[in-house]
């Protein structure tokens, strides 16, 4: 449970099941082989992903001691995706860089589910097998598992009728609104209901429940309605809500299926939407609420565009069928006229940098106004919002305020500041067109090495990480793990003591994940390599600075002695430099 989201159409998740069945934002294995395969066809060579992945899921389990249920000897999604990287260097080695690629490609844009992807991130691997999985998370996300509980210590949360805030104006005065199952889907399995009767819904329906608005949300309508009938219908502070993704029969058919369940209110979640859905495919007849929202997934280059023409035409739908509308976010490639532009806000979340002021609504359903209407009182209280964690200043007794002035001052530094540190591959690169072409010429130095030093006293070799770095940053970009760059060299610098490109991406790929799926440090980048380079666990001590001194002019004279290329001879120079 999370008391506080950032999801700006709720106020609080909980999950009386973590894990999902699947659904097209977490297909089963079948159906991302499939798209592997044709993806691969089509670079000219033909390929069978699933016996590939059965080889490298069969050596990975049996090299595991003590196996744990969630460690699956199959190709599920679960593995496909742990175990992609060392498919994609098979797929290299066997058909080259371009076949590599598309099957990457492949994978990112099949598997896009947020909450699978925290699972992945947090759940049992079978690269990691001493790994026990994080707390209150499903072992594996195909696995549902239930929590007993969760949704009553939800019920029993603060009311917040009444309550508004500055930062989201759109759920002032509004109930708690609690979102239900954002970390899988409660309903993938019919077999669960008789736990959903006595744990969620008893929570729903307790005096601590009927003060909030629930908002359930299930990509399975079917079964929602057939649980509703099962209980008499729902309550009327429960939304009943369904996901469509574009106007495929099988999301037309979830439309279809939702309008069934016996409920007050229902909502539709057009979000990720990942084509236009025409209004003559769209009878919003019986439904109250449209939230939309754009794909904010896999990286840039594997995230499909959302174009603001799509939500234009869908806001003036719902203008027309009087439906409350709620643009959520832009998602990472918004698209005018077909043609992508960036926000700062990853997710495009943020509505003050959208360009559109037309699209700044976010509406509720009458019925969220109307419930409790009577009980409404304007309190002073803020309601509550997720604040970035300040630390107490040595010798404060309170905590520091932060104020929207000092957001807003923050956004400004900080972009500043970002440019900065992501300026480091830019001036590896220029290095390496100053130094490749003898450009230092042109700007009246003696020497490579007097260029360097006489910029910022810079030596060579730290002239030749930063080129390193740059030239490692544009490799990485067109991997799999091109989602999350480095921003500083020092988390590249341990890379490059592996000799090949795939290694270095790969060892990046894993030190990702350590950090689950955010920015590693420079000290878990080194901490991968130290392990790929010695895979017994022995690391010989390091030598001296004087050993390596002595190692390096022996390694010297035996480049000069055999002639070896000038670049190996520099590098050497750069190596010996920075131990004097």
């Amino acid at each position: 449970m999370s008391e506080i989201t950032d999801i700006q159409w709720a106020d609080t998740t909980v999950n009386p099941f973590m894990g999902c069945g699947g659904c097209e934002l977490f297909p089963s294995p079948g159906i991302v082989l499939e798209a592997i395969d044709r993806a691969v066809a089509d670079t000219g060579d033909p390929i069978d992903s699933r016996a590939i992945y059965k080889e490298l899921i069969n050596e990975a389990y049996a090299k595991i001691l003590n196996p744990k249920p969630g460690h699956k000897n199959a190709v599920n999604t679960t593995n496909i995706w742990h175990l992609r990287e060392l498919f994609l260097a098979q797929v290299k080695r066997d058909l080259g860089r371009e076949a590599e690629a598309a099957a990457g490609k492949a994978i990112r844009q099949s598997i896009t589910c947020y909450a699978a992807t925290l699972h992945l991130n947090r759940g049992l691997n079978l690269l990691k097998p001493d790994y026990q999985g994080k707390k209150g998370y499903s072992p594996i996300f195909e696995s549902l598992t239930k929590f007993e509980g969760r949704s009553m210590e939800a019920a029993r949360l603060n009311d917040l009728l009444g309550m508004t805030h500055p930062e989201t104006p759109w759920k002032n005065g509004l109930p708690r609104l609690i979102f239900v199952s954002d970390m899988g889907d409660a309903l993938s399995r019919k077999a669960d209901f008789p736990f959903l009767k006595s744990d969620l819904m008893t929570a729903i329906t307790s005096d601590e429940g009927t003060r909030h608005i629930w908002l359930w949300l299930t990509k399975r309508p079917g079964h929602m309605a057939e649980f509703a009938e099962e209980i008499g219908g729902f309550p009327e502070n429960v939304c009943a809500m369904t996901t469509l993704t574009g106007s495929d029969d099988e999301s037309l058919k979830r439309l279809a299926d939702l309008k069934k369940v016996k409920a007050h209110m229902r909502g539709l979640s057009i979000e990720p939407l990942w084509e236009r859905i025409p209004p003559a495919k769209l009878n919003l007849k019986g439904i109250d609420w449209v939230i939309l929202g754009g794909e904010s997934g896999s990286g840039m280059e594997f995230t499909r565009p959302f174009s603001l023409e799509w939500a234009e035409e869908l806001r003036d739908h719902c203008r027309k069928q009087c439906v409350a509308f709620f643009m959520k976010q832009l998602g990472r490639n918004p698209a005018r006229n077909g043609a992508v532009f960036r926000l700062a806000d990853p997710h495009g979340g943020e509505w003050n940098e959208w360009p559109d002021k037309a699209l700044k609504i976010r509406e509720f359903p009458p019925a969220f106004h109307r419930y409790r209407k009577a009980e409404i009182e304007h309190l002073s209280k803020l309601r509550p919002v997720r604040q970035p964690k300040v630390k107490k200043m040595s010798g404060d007794s309170e905590d520091l305020t932060v104020t929207p002035e000092d957001k807003a001052e923050f956004k400004r530094q900080h972009k500043i500041v970002e440019t900065g540190v992501k300026a480091f591959w830019q001036v590896g690169q220029a290095l390496a067109v100053i130094k490749t072409r003898d450009l230092w010429r042109a700007g009246g130095h003696k020497s490579w090495d007097a260029y360097c030093s006489s910029v910022a006293g810079m030596s060579r070799g730290h002239a030749h990480r930063l080129m390193g770095a740059a030239g490692f940053l544009e490799i990485v970009k067109t991997s799999p793990r091109g989602d999350v760059l480095p921003i500083m060299e020092a988390q590249v610098r341990p890379l490059l003591r592996l000799p090949e490109p795939e290694q270095q991406v790969a060892a990046w790929g894993m030190a990702v994940e350590r950090a689950e799926g955010s920015q590693p440090t420079a000290t878990q980048v080194r901490e991968v390599v130290t392990e790929i380079m010695h895979p017994d666990g022995e690391v010989t001590k390091p030598s001296s600075r004087g050993q390596r001194r002595g190692e390096l002019v022996l390694k010297l004279k035996e480049a000069v002695t055999k002639r070896q290329s000038w670049e190996q001879v520099e590098k050497l120079l750069a190596e010996l430099e920075t131990l004097i």
